[in-house]
């Protein structure tokens, strides 16, 4: 039996995304994906959920906070 907790296979900390203008599009993101997991991302439209996701896979800078996918930094 593996007691030790898991290890996310994404996480994402206190991530913030401003766009010019100051559109604020994330505030103070936190989110841990466990590999195994099943994850979905709902929300009404203009919620950030594309933000969100371009910054884990690097498309979009995220203006502050941290996101680590398979242990690299995005």
């Amino acid at each position: 039996m593996n007691s030790s907790p898991p290890v996310p296979i994404i996480s994402v900390r206190g991530v913030n995304k401003t766009y010019a203008g100051g559109f604020q599009a994330l505030k103070n993101i936190d989110l841990a994906i466990n590999r195994g997991e099943i994850f979905a991302l709902l929300g009404p439209n203009g919620a950030g959920k594309t933000t969100l996701i371009g910054t884990i896979c690097g498309i979009v800078n995220a203006t502050s906070g941290t996101i680590v996918a398979d242990g690299h930094d995005s």
